[in-house]
This record gives structure tokens, C-alpha cells and sequence, in this order.
């Protein structure tokens, strides 16, 4: 039996569908394993939309152009399950957890991924929606694989992350009570104490949920994936699908427009990122490997896998924003600010002097022109999320770190073993980190900020306006610069 046909009628459950990595595990579930008999979805009825509202907008969404022109009856595979990570049964009523005990295959995806989130928010998302989950899961008699996704950077004091379990001196039990006595802004106050400094409240609260898959691995058939950084798709369903704008692409993406012109981060260090179709293509695989092995033996050992590129990617930091920049000149954004900035520091004062004297006045400048063009202000309050990020997610820029990632080749091994057609890992892993690049600048201007892919003569000439005032203020300082010294000599 194949990866593919190990999926045949088989049941699904994904939480977090409609988040990143949710819509890019669906779609491929749906357009290469079509011989699925359902796939439930945890869906948060939100506003004034029901969840079955919310799932025919999901059906339009664009990265299911591909399946809607080549398999649209797949479409109809799908079930929204109306709840919420956040409640205590993930907020399904009864007659769904009972639909549910017919589950075959569990892909727990959702999460809270901002890394300025609240400790309180992430505590009942992260990790008392996993303990939910597997109370649900062990209810379903006819489970073969419970997939668990985490994040790499589940245990920061550490520089290399081995494919093990990282146990805090916090009690996940306690943790959970803890979010649900206490109120956001009491936890705040006690958060660094209480997490040890832990670097941000998702990794804390990841670290937790892995504890708690841990401690049921006996009962229930589990995995668990740790992805690096998640970059948009390399090539399926189509190159640069992205959503959103969290963490680490954030800050690229401000790079790319101008609006960051210092970078907080240690520019030697290797940037480890992975399309997100790669890391889709892994987790299924993952999924048909434990599927195969629960039907064999009945028990599954827990699993661990750093979905890390390591070796596969050459490029440090600053090779990577030069990289960027390279494409942004080729291929300029509609949306840019100013010219894309190289500029990186791992000291934080001198970082903040950038922002006080650069960031903030460009920002209010900016904004003062957009209100005079009858427009909405928006740099200064991007500056600040900018800031408030690149805190939150600074220690891992600035400090190396590596993983075992022998879990993923092995995964890489059995698809070579059991996927003839090659399904599945399509070029990995000899794919181009500059076509990695490419399909990053892509996946900005189509699905985020909604703009021509390339770059019309309007906004060439823009840019190439924004160089040369970009050279004009660089050679202006410099002669305030030398005057001020010859005057300190003389």
C-alpha cells in the first residue's frame, strides 16, 4: 500500500484548518488523496457568520483555485464541526463528539501563533486545547494516527534541539488552572517569573502541549512535528501561497517595503525556513507512517520530528536579506515605503536608536502624507507592531541554533520507498533557495498586499525615485558627519 492509498476512506479531523498550514495540509489532502471518505473541521463560528457560512467562503478561497477547476466534488468532503480551541470539548456539542468517535486520522494544527501574545490566551489555546483534544481522541475507537504540530523552538534555553521531549519544571495541570483562575493582565505581571524568561508565550505554551501528548503517548497513537520557520509554497498548488504576515515573515516582509531600516538579529546566523508545501508533504507522510504501523502492531511509540533544513540551506542572515533585496530591486512592491535595508545589529540600544531617530520619524512622515491624501495613517502603528515582534521573537535571532532532523529523513526515505509517483516531496531536497526567495516576493504581492506580481512602470519609477533619494540622504549625512569630526579636529 502507498502514502496515497493509506488515506483511502479514511476519516479526518483537522484543527486549525483554516489557518496556514491547515489550508495548505487540506488542499493537498483533497487534490492527491481524493480517496479520503471525509475530513471534519474544527470551524469557530465568528460575527455574524455560522460555521457553515465560514466554510463556504473557505471553499472560494484562492489557494483551492487549482481543486475547483480540476476536482470540485472533493469540496463537498468536507464537514465543519462548529467549535473552538479556546472552551473546554473545544466547544462541540454532543452529537458532533459523537460523529467524531468514527475518526481515523487527527491533524492538530491550531494554534495561537502570535509570538506577542498574551501567557494567559496561549495557555487555554495552545495547551489546554491540545489536553481537550486527546480527551477527545481517546474516545475514538478506530484512531491510527494523532499528528501533533509543534515548533521547533520548543525548548529556546537549549542551542541544539534534539527529536526529544523537553520537560519544564512547570506542571502543564497547574498551567492550565493557573490561565483559568487568573486574569491576562495579573498572568502578565507574573509571566517572566513564572515561564523563567521563557522567550515569549508560544514557545511556553507549545512546550506544555508537547508534555501533554507526551504523557498519553501509551494510550493514543501519537506524533509529533516540530517545523522550523514556515515560508509560503515553493511550488503547490501553485508558488507563494501565504496568509499572513505573524512572526518571522512579518519582519521580512517589512524589509522587502522599506519600513524596517535596522533589523534586530545576529546577521551570521543561518535562517532556517521550509516552504510551507514541504513541511505539508512531510506531515502527511508522517500520518500514512504511523497509519501503516498502528494497523501492524496495534502500538505506536511516540515520535518525534524537527522539520529542520540544516545543511540544505547555506545562507546566513545577511545573505538571505541580500538575497531578498536583490529580488525586490529585479521586481519592485507596489506597496514599498523605501528601499529595502540590509542593516542588521544583535545590539538593542544600538537597535532602538534606529527606531527613535529613523523608524518613528519616517513612520510619522509617512502617515502625515497619507492624511493630507485623505487616507488612512498606518506606518506608525506597523512600526510599533514591527518593534513589539522583533522583541518577542528576538532571542532566537540573535542566538544559533541547530536540530537533529533525523526524523524528517526518515520520513523522507519512506516516501522515496512508498510514493512511485512521486506525490509527494516533488524536488526535495534540491530545490533553490532563490526560487525560495522568488516565490516569497510573489506570495506578498498576490495574497497579501494584493498587487500586480510585477511590477507595473508606475511603480519602477516610484522605486527608482526612492534610491535615489535613498543615496541623496546617505551622502547628506555623510558630509554633516565629516564636517562635525573636522570641526572636533580643527
Amino acid at each position: 500500500m502507498d502514502i496515497k492509498q493509506s488515506f483511502d476512506n479514511q476519516e479526518i479531523f483537522v484543527t486549525g484548518g483554516t489557518g496556514f498550514l491547515g489550508k495548505c495540509l487540506i488542499e493537498k489532502l483533497l487534490r492527491d488523496c481524493s480517496g479520503i471518505k471525509r475530513i471534519y473541521m474544527l470551524v469557530r463560528p465568528k460575527k455574524d457568520k455560522t460555521a457553515q457560512d465560514r466554510l463556504n467562503d473557505y471553499k472560494k478561497e484562492l489557494i483551492f483555485e487549482r481543486i475547483r477547476q480540476e476536482k470540485p466534488h472533493v469540496m463537498d468532503k468536507l464537514v465543519p464541526i462548529v467549535g473552538n480551541c479556546q472552551y473546554l470539548n473545544l466547544g462541540i456539542s454532543k452529537d458532533d463528539l459523537e460523529r467524531l468517535k468514527t475518526v481515523n486520522i487527527i491533524f492538530h494544527e491550531a494554534a495561537n501563533v502570535r509570538f506577542d501574545n498574551d501567557l494567559r490566551s496561549s495557555i487555554l489555546m495552545n495547551t489546554r486545547g491540545t489536553y481537550e483534544l486527546v480527551k477527545i481522541a481517546q474516545t475514538m475507537k478506530n484512531l491510527l494516527a494523532f499528528v501533533h504540530v509543534s515548533t521547533a523552538y520548543v525548548y529556546p534555553k537549549a542551542t541544539y534541539i534534539e527529536e526529544k521531549i523537553y520537560a519544564l519544571p512547570n506542571d502543564w495541570r497547574k498551567a492550565i488552572k493557573i490561565a483559568e483562575t487568573f486574569e491576562v493582565d495579573t498572568l502578565e505581571i507574573l509571566k517572566n517569573k513564572y515561564t523563567d524568561f521563557f522567550p515569549n508565550s508560544y514557545s511556553f505554551s507549545k512546550n506544555l502541549a508537547e508534555q501533554i501528548i507526551s504523557d498519553h503517548s501509551d494510550q493514543l497513537p501519537v506524533s509529533i512535528l516540530r517545523p522550523v520557520v514556515v515560508s509560503p509554497t515553493y511550488c503547490e498548488p501553485e508558488p507563494g501561497f501565504f496568509d499572513n504576515l505573524n512572526g518571522p515573515m512579518g519582519l521580512m516582509a517589512t524589509l522587502s517595503l522599506g519600513i524596517s531600516q535596522m533589523t534586530f538579529c545576529k546577521g551570521e546566523l543561518n535562517l532556517s525556513l521550509m516552504p510551507v508545501d514541504i513541511i505539508t508533504s512531510l506531515t502527511i507522510i508522517n500520518a500514512s507512517k504511523c497509519t501503516m504501523e498502528t494497523l501492524e502492531k496495534k502500538k505506536v511509540p511516540l515520535v518525534i520530528r524537527n522539520f529542520a533544513p540544516r545543511s540544505l540551506y547555506k545562507y546566513s542572515l545577511h545573505q538571505s536579506a541580500l538575497i531578498s533585496a536583490q529580488k525586490t530591486d529585479a521586481n519592485p512592491f507596489q506597496h514599498c515605503v523605501w528601499t529595502p535595508s540590509t542593516r542588521m545589529t544583535d545590539n538593542m540600544y544600538w537597535y532602538l536608536l534606529w527606531v527613535f531617530f529613523v523608524h518613528i520619524p519616517m513612520a510619522c512622515i509617512y502617515d502625515l502624507l497619507l492624511v493630507l491624501s485623505n487616507r488612512q495613517p498606518m506606518l506608525l502603528k506597523t512600526t510599533r507592531r514591527i518593534h513589539y515582534t522583533s522583541k518577542a521573537v528576538g532571542e532566537f535571532a540573535v542566538k544559533y541554533y541547530d536540530f537533529s532532523n533525523e526524523g524528517m529523513w526518515e520520513l523522507y526515505h519512506y516516501q522515496q520507498k512508498y510514493d512511485k509517483k512521486g506525490i509527494f516531496l516533488a524536488g526535495y531536497p534540491t530545490f533553490d533557495y532563490h526560487a525560495v526567495f522568488e516565490s516569497i516576493n510573489r506570495g506578498f504581492k498576490k495574497f497579501i498586499f494584493k498587487e500586480p506580481i510585477e511590477a507595473t512602470p508606475a511603480t519602477r519609477w516610484r522605486y527608482k525615485t526612492f534610491k535615489i533619494l535613498n543615496e541623496l540622504v546617505k551622502l547628506t549625512l555623510f558630509i554633516f558627519s565629516a564636517k562635525f569630526v573636522w570641526k572636533l579636529i580643527h
